[in-house]
This record gives C-alpha cells, sequence and structure tokens, in this order.
C-alpha cells in the first residue's frame, strides 16, 4: 500500500537536536443500537454536542482533505525559566495543586500550543487541567469553568491541541466521568462530545483510552473504547459472541460519529494512530499490529519480521504511543513504532517506505512504549521503565542511553509516560506519572 512521502505532525514538532547527559535536577515548582460500520449519530436532543455559538473547529470552517490546513502564525510567548535549562540537566516544573506525588498516576498528558510554545497544558490525576504560559515557570488550574468537576474526576489519559484553531483542545478522565471532552476556550470550559450511540456502546457509557487526530484534517478524530463488551463480530466456539474492540470515527470536529469496531479483544495499552484518512494503525498488549486501509471498515494484522515472532506479534505489542496515538515517518516513507515483550527481542520496528503493511524489526534496538521527535532525533521511554533513549533520525538503527530525570520511579517503575516539545526554545517535556513533570533543554 502506498501512502504519501510526507504527513504534518499533530504533536509539536522539534527544532533542535537532543543532547546528552541529564543527572542534575531542580524544582522550579515543588510540588442503543448504533449499527456497526455504516451509521452517524448525532446528539439525540437536538443540541450540537461540543458546540456553542462562537464554539471553534466547527464544520464551516473545518479544514478537508482537498484543501491545505492553514495553521497560525506562530508567536514564541515568553519563557524565563530557559536559563535554568542552560546546564543540560532536568527540571521538576510539576503544577502546584496538581498533587501529583500523592495520586496513583500523577501528571498524564502534556501537550505544547502549537502557536504558542511557551503555553503548555499538563492533565493531573483527579486534580484537573493546569495551564502555564512561560514554559513551566509558573501554573495555575484552568479548568475552573463549566463541568469543573468531571475535569477532576479521573486520569487524563489523551489530550489533542488542534492546532489550527488552538483554542479547541480534547480529553478524557480515566476511570473519572465518561465523555470525551472538549473545549473550545482554551481548556477553561468542557462539554462532553459523545453521542448517547456510542456512550452505550462504549465502557461505562464512555471511558476513552486515546484520542487520535488526522495529521491532514484536523476536523477528523478516532477514539477507542477502555474495554468494554460493547462491539462484537461473530460467534465464537462456545455459541457466545466474539467482542471486539470498540472505535469511534468523526469527521466533523466530534459533532457527530460513527461506531466501528476492530474485531480483536481490548488490548491494555492500545490506541489508534491515524496515518492518513483511510489508513491506521492499531497496537496494544499481546495483540499484535493491526492495519485498516479503508477508514476501520476492515482490518488485517501486520506482519512484523524478526520481531521474534511473524506474522504479528502475539507473544509482544506494538506500542501506537501508548494512549497518545502517534507514528514518525522519516525522509524515506518509512514508520517507526516502539514495541516491548518480556519473552521476545521486540525493539523498535519500521514500514517499507510508504508501506505500513509491511514491517521489520530494528536489530538490537531497545524496548520502549513511546516514541517522540525532536528535530533531528528520536526520543524512547517507558512507564514501567526507568531508561530513556536516543537515536539520530538520519541513523534510526543506533540508539543510544540517555539519562533520564533525578526523581524516584513511578507507580509503574518507570519515568517518562508521555513526552510534549517546544520547539521554539527547545524544550523536551516528560511527564513521569507521580513522580511528575520534568523538562530538558535540548540545543
Amino acid at each position: 500500500m502506498n501512502l504519501p512521502s510526507s504527513r504534518h505532525l499533530l504533536a509539536l514538532a522539534a527544532a533542535s537536536a537532543l543532547a546528552g547527559g541529564c543527572g542534575s535536577s531542580g524544582n522550579a515548582a515543588t510540588p442503543g443500537d448504533a449499527s456497526i460500520g455504516d451509521a452517524s449519530s448525532s446528539r439525540a436532543d437536538g443540541a450540537t454536542a461540543g458546540s456553542s455559538p462562537d464554539a471553534e473547529g466547527s464544520p464551516s470552517d473545518a479544514a478537508t482533505q482537498d484543501e491545505p490546513q492553514e495553521l497560525p502564525p506562530v508567536d514564541a510567548g515568553p519563557c524565563p525559566i530557559l536559563s535554568q535549562l542552560l546546564d543540560g540537566g532536568w527540571l521538576n516544573v510539576s503544577p502546584p495543586g496538581s498533587n501529583y506525588a500523592s495520586t496513583y498516576s500523577g501528571i498524564n498528558a502534556v501537550a505544547v500550543r502549537s502557536d504558542n510554545p511557551s503555553i503548555v497544558y499538563a492533565g493531573a490525576d483527579s486534580n484537573g487541567m493546569f495551564r502555564s504560559t512561560d514554559c513551566g515557570a509558573t501554573w495555575a488550574l484552568v479548568s475552573t469553568g463549566q463541568n469543573a468537576t468531571a475535569m477532576k474526576s479521573g486520569r487524563p489519559w489523551s489530550l489533542v491541541i488542534d492546532p489550527v484553531t488552538p483554542d479547541v483542545m480534547y480529553t478524557v478522565e480515566g476511570y473519572g466521568t465518561s465523555g470525551l471532552w472538549k473545549s473550545t476556550n482554551a481548556g477553561v470550559d468542557w462539554t462532553d462530545v459523545l453521542t448517547p450511540e456510542i456512550s452505550d456502546a462504549f465502557y461505562v457509557g464512555g471511558q476513552i483510552t486515546g484520542i487520535s487526530m488526522d495529521p491532514g484534517d484536523h476536523t477528523h478524530l478516532v477514539i477507542e473504547s477502555h474495554q468494554g463488551d460493547g462491539c462484537s463480530y461473530g460467534t465464537g466456539p462456545d455459541g457466545g459472541p466474539l467482542i471486539g474492540t470498540c472505535i469511534a470515527e468523526s469527521t466533523d470536529s466530534g459533532m457527530t460519529w460513527k461506531l466501528l469496531q476492530i474485531p480483536q479483544p481490548w488490548e491494555e495499552n492500545s490506541s489508534v494512530a491515524i496515518i492518513t484518512r483511510e489508513t491506521w494503525l492499531w497496537g496494544g498488549f499481546f495483540g499484535g499490529l493491526w492495519q485498516t486501509s479503508n477508514e476501520g471498515m476492515t482490518w488485517t494484522e501486520v506482519s512484523v519480521n524478526d520481531a521474534g515472532s511473524s506474522p504479528g506479534l502475539p507473544n509482544a505489542y506494538a506500542e501506537t504511543n501508548y494512549y497518545e496515538p502517534y507514528s514518525w515517518q522519516d525522509s524515506s516513507g518509512r514508520y517507526y513504532l516502539p514495541t516491548k515483550s518480556w519473552f521476545l527481542p521486540g525493539g523498535v520496528i519500521r514500514s517499507d517506505p510508504n508501506d505500513t503493511s509491511r514491517w521489520t524489526a530494528i536489530p538490537g534496538s531497545p524496548q520502549a512504549q513511546f516514541l517522540y521527535p525532536t528535530s533531528t532525533q528520536l526520543v524512547m521511554s517507558s512507564e514501567a521503565d526507568p531508561h530513556y533513549y536516543v537515536a539520530s533520525q538520519s541513523d534510526p538503527t543506533t540508539w543510544s542511553p540517555l539519562d533520564g530525570p533525578d526523581a524516584a520511579l513511578n507507580s509503574q517503575g518507570g519515568l517518562g509516560v508521555y513526552e510534549a516539545y517546544d520547539s521554539a526554545h527547545h524544550i523536551l517535556y516528560s511527564s513521569c506519572f507521580n513522580s511528575g513533570l520534568w523538562e530538558k533543554y535540548v540545543p
């Protein structure tokens, strides 16, 4: 299958090489029946889900696949903390009031605003959404408006900022109030944009694992149910239903949704990564790697050679970057994903050029769960492993250890769970669950 040779990154593209060594630490802030596959649904009460009279990202101003996305101009913004990072170490910039050390998963998803990279958002377990306007030097609780209580109810496993209309954001509250939460005013007010059909099919009324935004169309979203039995794809040998993984697609910024399914039981650490409008990838804990080339209508398990098993990864698992779906593509058109296994080699896998139906493991590459680019490097980390790794984008076959934050291991026994990058100030952010939010200057 041929794919375009380039893509616009959803995550903010980095602009600098990664520096080695980061042993020092500091504390800047202490601490119903939806038909599967062919039915769209809308709010039963006639209201437009998640919309308001001045809501951004509506279909009337949305980009389409035939129109290039026009991104707003970039204002780097103030970054007074930068001088504290020039020694090359990591700095603890956990938001005061986040209570990160006293909750199970502490700081979850973190995201940098593309039009003003000094603005950073961090979701805190059971404590709300925090925002910094100065590269993490100071923080304030931003989710203080509509549904403020719901925004403090769970774990923000996934957070996406619309790159075209950056005041529009999406997040979830894992094990908290169900729904896909959307803000149209930069994180102050939030509205659940799931329709009843999707809520009914998803686990516990709409528990969502990850949010994926199409890199070529900011109105195109795919979400995955966290567990559940609302989607079945056949009858098993015992006469019972074969339970698949529920996912849902919106092509209008969450106003309407189509219920879809993956013919594979739900797996922990899974999510859907959108490659193009039609082509998506899904990987999860012991679930192998799966691909659709027709917007989720049908799925095929993908062969991964030399990863310890073939076809697929039945004894390992491919990661589409945990609950923050993403796949990096190099200049030759190859896509890269991390994999992890307790029994087999695992490591980084890469596709053939512009063909995500064929993958090969990179010999000797480290196992990890998260892979994220700067402008010239790739960084990998894991929630259950304290090690970080780095490779040059010009040679992703050669990996080296990278010192991580000088922090206690998190509740999972590792450190880096989510990463984000500020390309204007060259700052890498790494959230480490209950070990806090850390940042590092990467010149």
